[in-house]
């Protein structure tokens, strides 16, 4: 009897309503800060492999210019000069699309000493949409030569580009340069679009479809890690809004890539 007194005892106690909800609001709000913390942490690791993923490509752009002085297209740098001179040819090799001479390409291909940079193979093996290594199609297209290339991407899928400008003292601003060989004197940097995939960020002049169409590529579908090159004329255009010269800096009617507020990361390469 003793026995089944205790037992009953036992069983006739519980948790009261109140005290489930209290629990269960205390695991939610744990659960929460852990998930929190393992994004935090997630996002810090990206931008730090995104500062050092920048610094690479500059510094792979800075030995190319040495070699056959001027900067190439960001995707060239990840190729022999034999396997450039079969598969894509030399013609858009400069990085803002300007007309290669038959000399110059000769000279290109004699004193190019690539592959400058090499792009990590583990993400791009690893992650279905965050491609360490996407496609690029080229601009203009010429037959007999792919016109497609592997282009490096930083770590939210998105191309490394390449932003050259030069003072222009007539119009007292900025100017994408225009001639081959032309030294941008104003500024001159390896751009990562940083997580919200545009050039600055949006605010209450800009959206984030206004400063898409100001970026150094296309891409048609956001789902699939195919990009598309600008044309040569393209640079210079006053295409979109704002246009792709003046995301460098929009003070003070929105956020450029160079303005506070800002996630963009950018590595100096002059």
């Amino acid at each position: 009897m003793r026995f089944t007194h205790i037992l009953r005892r036992r069983g006739s106690r519980g948790f009261t309503l109140v005290e489930i909800i209290i629990v269960a609001a205390l695991i939610s709000l744990f659960s929460g800060l852990a998930t929190f913390g393992v994004q935090q942490m997630l996002n810090n690791s990206k931008l730090k492999a995104v500062i050092g993923e920048t610094r690479q490509v500059g510094s792979s752009l800075i030995f190319a210019h040495q070699d056959v002085g001027f900067y190439p297209k960001i995707g060239y740098l990840m190729h022999t000069a034999d396997l450039i001179d079969n598969r894509f040819g030399w013609d858009r090799v400069d990085s803002i699309g300007l007309a290669i001479s038959l000399n110059k390409g000769q000279y290109t291909y004699n004193n190019w000493r690539g592959p400058y940079f090499a792009a990590s193979p583990s993400r791009n093996q690893l992650s279905a949409r965050f491609k360490s290594i996407v496609t690029m199609n080229l601009h203009p297209t010429y037959q007999g030569y792919e016109n497609s290339m592997p282009w490096p991407a930083d770590q939210w899928g998105n191309p490394y580009v390449l932003y050259l400008f030069k003072y222009d003292p007539l119009e007292d601003r900025w100017q994408f340069i225009e001639t081959l060989g032309e030294e941008p004197n104003f500024f001159a940097a390896v751009v990562s679009y940083g997580p919200n995939g545009v050039p600055g960020s949006p605010d209450g002049s800009y959206s984030l479809e206004d400063l898409r169409g100001a970026r150094l590529f296309n891409q048609d579908d956001t789902r699939v890690p195919v990009f598309d090159d600008l044309e040569p004329g393209e640079y210079t255009d006053e295409i979109g809004n704002p246009s792709r010269r003046d995301v460098y800096s929009l003070d003070p009617s929105g956020i450029g890539m160079v303005d506070p507020g800002s996630d963009d990361i950018i590595y100096s390469i002059d």
